[in-house]
């Protein structure tokens, strides 16, 4: 019974990230289960955790762009990044793994504003390096 009810979970989430304004009853007769189970299932994966907001995803505001992160060892990364996340224009904020310490993805009216939002990043105190990469198409 787990089985089942992680395998609706999983279509039930592949189904809002395609929309997340999609109502229960339509994803109800999409998988042909009762609104009522699809309404549990996501109370349960929003109190577990699972589903941690409904968001909406809008066009480019004109330039997009990835921004790799350094930072100096011994720092706490978190901080950085939350301030990182603060700044106009940047949409998410990961911490990673690797060579990278943080990755910033942007969406920015233009070059200026990219130019100022990677001055601001490299403010911030203990960054040691940057690259920035920017986003020639979304499919």
């Amino acid at each position: 019974m787990n089985n089942v009810k992680q395998d609706l979970d999983a279509k039930i989430l592949k189904l809002l990230k395609e929309d997340a304004r999609r109502s229960n009853v339509l994803i109800a007769r999409e998988l042909g289960v009762s609104e009522g189970m699809v309404r549990q299932r996501i109370g349960r994966m929003r109190e577990d955790g699972t589903i941690r907001k409904f968001t909406i995803e809008t066009s480019s505001r004109g330039l997009k762009a990835i921004i790799e992160i350094n930072i100096e060892v011994n720092v706490h990364t978190t901080l950085i990044a939350q301030r990182i996340r603060s700044l106009p224009g940047v949409e998410k904020v990961y911490e990673a793994s690797g060579i990278t310490d943080i990755i910033a993805f942007l969406d920015v009216d233009d070059t200026a504003m990219l130019n100022d939002t990677i001055e601001a990043i490299r403010a911030l105190g203990p960054i040691t390096n940057t690259r920035t990469k920017l986003v020639l198409g979304e499919l």
